[in-house]
């Protein structure tokens, strides 16, 4: 079987080419291949240089290949040099820093993101002295660069889309040229994506897909004369890359070489290069997903798709013998447990008997399976699915029947009674179809009477019911406890601690269990009556948090709550939210706190044991009566050992699943997933490491052409991600020693918004550093690499000037420096609006919108708002979810003041904008950013000023990850806006004035996009009288 071959380039009769996360070389004339590098990462792009000695290439690092760098190779002496410390952020949608170009000196021009605030875009630098010093270009965004005729060809935006295919929105490749004059015009700008642009003679080649499928096409230096050459229909050509005379190019895991003076396509026969083993080893805890508690010293879980049944210790191991890939192991009796196992049609359902080993599946497909509980004696199963169906499933037939079935969302929270008579389940609703927000109630159903009984009104969120060991009592929490808490920093409230639990006697007379009620007063009638039952509902008296379990005991009830956190680590890292497990007394009404720093729980089936995963990734097990006796789970006694090849088959199948059966619109899903399927399953098999099949998999995800088609996080390899050392400063070499050019500082008295020298209240511009620890620093030692041996700890820094003033300081060496280069960016730009408004305009930006775009947002509008004029930045906006609540604060404007004996007016509204507004978007600012650009122009709340926004507009809600932990994110729920309809799509929010950002105003250092806001509020406000009270001489 070959392989998959990437990233080729060519000079003269010499191919290089990637491989196997390796880098080949293949002679045309001989027809020999050679493998140059190995083992040093994932390489995923490689380029000769001019003089064909030299090859720079890009290597990936960190298990989500989260970093990246450049290195050198020399074909002479088989060195290997790393030439960058950047650690550009790398994603599979974005390859930060990396191979932009050659100068006609041969140096090496690199594109990273690393020394600028935003992650939407990258900047060209020209490596010098083999990494001693990097010269920016100062041109602004671009990926590519070229030179013809002593001029610059940039191309802005031109890196690959294979998850976009079809793109037409504003941050579609454009590729601009240098004029005579010193400035650049635009020459290739089509109403569809351009990417991997090269020059051969006086054309420029690059890749489009302007006629429905990618080909390759050039026009000439002016972008005209534009010409198709390909004709390819099964695959679309990938990086292109030329010696000047012939093109060589990537399509369907293959090499061609096109000639452009014969308008010929030759196909590379390379031939098998690697035939690994295809067998896998893994650490079972490193891929643990679903877990619980089994009968005695035995539990369950799933790691990697396969179910393991082990005692604690880990002595006694056992793998259900199904292929992958199953997804929940639950305990259906003694010795047996139920499973979930998912194929490319669907979910089933199995049972395993441990003590026999038979293994007995149903054929009845459940659907996609987010949820599972089993009663108690093993004969039936619930299960939810993306129908938004509860199912039981009878566990000796295998067949199911659907208890309910909600309009709006999964029911996926379920518990089955001890006595296995009643399944309570919290029901997603809405009282009409445009309402916006789902409530739940708790609906109860009765398995003899096949009836549905509610069980709270529906006027609230009530989740998580249980029942108690007797079966009398049923158990849920609610968000009833309403008590508002106030913003410290506007006039705002949020509720944050508003969950309680609640208790419902199954049966009329019974007393609430929390309360001591005398014997005498008990009336119980001994028969189960759920008619009315919510009238019965009563709160337990605990105090009001954010719980998401509640657990009845004997004479106690436990408590899994999540204390109030910020949500910053959580949404942007991914980090789990750390649970309390609390117990209340109900003798003594008081609460203890039992554990701490719990990320996940399940309990056994009787409720008397509890099995959690805490914050430390591994998995405990512990008596709930005695939770001090807590033992670690040995989960990696025994490796897990799987096939390459048929995980790779069943990863790509799952990921085509999802996109068929998460894709927003069902029609088009319908028409095209089988042909998707297809097409790209039968290049699984050339696949030899995860980022081979990666590339497979976003190709066949771009097939739907449309946004947030996304492959993200996931396990490629063992190297460990690449370090960058920042005290956030910018250096130059003057001489062989390196000068700070300048330092980098927000607001001095905010955290972490300055370089850390500016600790010793010194100005560290213009100072030499000398040595860093002792280590001498210069052009042969360089300063980058020494920083990054330094990433993350305290490091001694001798500085120095020319007239002999040197000083020793104590610094932390940062491992990424971003926010306060972002920080400085934006008060910058705040003091220019500032100063050049004469004090009349205010300056907001927001980076995105979530929880970082929220404090900046707020940070700012506090003051801000309260100039006659408001410039609303949102260029580089990385998206979210919240533009509702800027647009909500933005809308407010002022109606009057309150005036006080003593002080200064209050406005009313508080939170209100003073005057005049402007908002600036460009191309970088997508997804939610793409609605807040719309809604800001279409509410009229001022002009809409910049370039085109990205375009992307159909959101996501990733649920399930890959054996390897891969997120797939499929969009699902397209944007629809009155007057456009689905429009923004794919095409992005159109300014009310369009203003370019060309390179050469980079160069210049001028920023046309801000000075035109500023111009045009001060001709708005040129006209704009303000009336404020005057305080009467006479009482009101």
């Amino acid at each position: 079987m070959p392989n998959l071959l990437l990233n080729p380039d060519i000079n003269g009769d010499r191919i290089i080419f990637v491989c196997c996360d390796d880098l080949w070389e293949h002679d045309l004339k001989d027809g020999k291949t050679r493998r140059i590098v190995t083992d040093i990462g994932v390489i995923n792009n490689a380029r000769f240089y001019p003089d064909g000695r030299r090859i720079a290439f890009r290597v990936m690092r960190g298990a989500p290949l989260n970093t990246a760098e450049v290195y050198s190779y020399d074909s002479m002496n088989g060195q290997v040099r790393r030439l960058t410390y950047f650690s550009g952020r790398s994603t599979g949608r974005r390859m930060f820093t990396d191979i932009a170009g050659f100068d006609p000196e041969g140096n090496l021009i690199i594109s990273s993101d690393a020394m600028h605030p935003f992650s939407s875009m990258t900047y060209l630098y020209k490596v010098e002295k083999d990494g001693a010093d990097f010269v920016p270009l100062n041109v602004g965004p671009a990926t590519h660069i070229m030179f013809v005729d002593g001029r610059r060809v940039i191309g802005r935006n031109t890196f690959e889309l294979p998850h976009w295919k079809g793109y037409r929105g504003g941050t579609r490749g454009k590729i601009w040229i240098e004029t005579d004059h010193g400035t650049f015009k635009k020459i290739v700008d089509i109403s569809t994506h351009v990417s991997s642009p090269v020059i051969v003679g006086h054309r420029i080649y690059f890749i489009t897909d302007i006629d429905g499928f990618g080909q390759i096409y050039s026009t000439d230096l002016n972008g005209g004369d534009m010409r198709r050459h390909t004709s390819f229909s099964d695959y679309y050509p990938r990086h292109l890359n030329t010696d000047g005379r012939r093109i060589v190019f990537s399509m369907g895991g293959s090499i061609y070489i096109f000639d452009p003076n014969t308008e010929k396509v030759q196909k590379l026969e390379i031939g098998d290069l690697e035939s690994p083993d295809d067998r896998l080893t893994n650490i079972p805890s490193k891929f643990a997903e679903d877990f619980s508690p089994l009968d005695g010293d035995l539990v369950a879980f799933v790691s990697r798709g396969q179910a393991i049944i082990q005692d604690v210790s880990g002595s006694y191991v056992m793998k259900v013998p199904e292929p992958l890939r199953i997804r929940y192991v639950r305990r259906a009796g003694e010795t047996k447990v139920a499973f979930i196992r998912g194929t490319r049609d669907g979910d089933f359902l199995g049972i395993y008997d441990y003590r026999t080993g038979s293994v007995n599946e149903f054929n009845e497909n459940l659907g996609n399976v987010f949820a599972m509980a089993v009663n108690k004696t093993g004969k039936f199963a619930v299960v939810a699915n993306d129908r938004f169906e509860i199912l039981m499933v009878d566990l000796e037939s295998g067949t199911s029947s659907v208890i309910e079935r909600s309009r709006e969302a999964m029911i996926t929270d379920f518990a089955i009674s001890d006595n296995s008579r009643f399944v309570a389940y919290s029901f997603p609703l809405k009282h009409g179809e445009t309402d916006g927000y789902v409530m739940q109630s708790i609906h109860v159903y009765d398995v003899d009477q096949r009836k549905i009984f509610k069980a709270t009104t529906e006027n609230s969120h009530d989740y998580a019911p249980a029942f108690d060991a007797d079966s009398k009592n049923l158990y849920y929490l609610s968000y009833r406890s309403l008590d508002p808490t106030p913003d410290r920093v506007v006039l705002n409230f949020s509720f944050e601690v508003v969950s309680r639990p609640f208790v419902i006697p199954l049966k009329p007379g019974s007393p609430n269990p929390t309360k001591l009620v005398p014997p005498s007063m008990v009336s119980e009638s001994g028969e189960y009556d759920l008619s009315d039952m919510y009238k019965r509902s009563s709160p337990i008296n605990v105090e009001p948090g954010d719980y998401r379990m509640v657990i009845p005991l004997e004479s106690s009830i436990m408590l899994y709550n999540v204390p109030v956190h910020g949500e910053y680590a959580s949404y942007y890292q991914g980090a789990p939210e750390k649970g309390v497990l609390i117990k209340y007394d109900v003798k003594t009404k008081k609460t203890t706190e039992v554990k701490r720093n719990l990320t996940d729980m399940r309990l056994s089936v009787d409720g008397k044991n509890a099995m959690v995963r805490k914050d430390d990734g591994k998995l405990y097990v512990f008596a709930l009566e005695k939770p001090e006796d807590e033992r670690m789970v040995e989960t990696d006694r025994r490796p897990l050992s799987s096939s390459r090849l048929e995980e790779f088959l069943q990863m790509y199948d799952e990921a085509w699943k999802l996109a068929r059966d998460n894709y927003w619109n069902e029609v088009v899903a319908k028409e095209v997933s089988d042909r998707i399927y297809d097409k790209y399953r039968k290049l699984v098999p050339m696949c030899v490491t995860r980022f081979d099949l990666s590339n497979v998999i976003v190709e066949m995800q771009g097939e739907y052409r449309t946004s947030h088609s996304y492959e993200m996080g996931g396990t490629f390899t063992d190297k460990d991600q690449f370090k960058s050392g920042r005290i956030a400063c910018d250096f130059k070499l003057n001489g062989d020693r390196y000068e700070i050019a300048k330092a980098y500082v927000g607001d001095y008295s905010n955290e972490g918004e300055k370089s850390p020298i500016f600790e010793y209240g010194i100005d560290p511009t213009g100072y030499r550093i000398e040595d860093i620890d002792g280590e001498p620093v210069s052009e042969q030692n360089n300063l980058f690499r020494i920083l990054s041996e330094k990433s993350g700890t305290s490091a001694r820094i001798r500085l120095s000037k020319e007239n002999g003033e040197a000083k020793d300081l104590m610094i932390d060496v940062l491992d990424d420096d971003r926010f306060i280069r972002y920080r400085s960016w934006v008060e910058e730009n705040r003091r220019y609006v500032h100063e050049k408004s004469g004090g009349m305009i205010g300056y907001i930006h927001i980076p995105d919108m979530g929880m970082m775009g929220l404090n900046e947002f707020y940070r700012l509008f506090i003051n801000e708002s309260s100039y006659p004029g408001l410039i609303v930045d949102v260029r580089f906006n990385g998206g979210g979810f919240v533009s509702q609540l800027i647009i909500e604060k933005l809308m407010n404007r002022r109606l009057g003041y309150d005036n006080p004996r003593r002080g200064t007016l209050s406005p009313y509204p508080t939170n209100s904008v003073r005057g005049k507004m402007i908002a600036i978007t460009n191309e970088y600012a997508g997804s939610d950013g793409d609605i807040f650009s719309f809604s800001f122009k279409k509410l009229g709340l001022g002009k809409l000023i910049g370039t085109r926004t990205w375009g992307g507009v159909v959101g996501i809600s990733p649920r399930r990850r890959l054996i390897d932990g891969t997120v797939l994110s499929q969009p699902e729920f397209a944007f629809w806006f009155r007057d456009t309809g689905f429009g923004v799509e794919n095409y992005g929010v159109d300014p009310d004035v369009e203003v370019e950002y060309a390179p050469h105003d980079y160069l210049k250092g001028k920023d046309p996009q801000l000075d035109y806001a500023i111009g045009s509020l001060m001709e708005e406000l040129r006209n704009w009288n303000e009336e404020l009270p005057q305080r009467p001489d006479k009482n009101i």
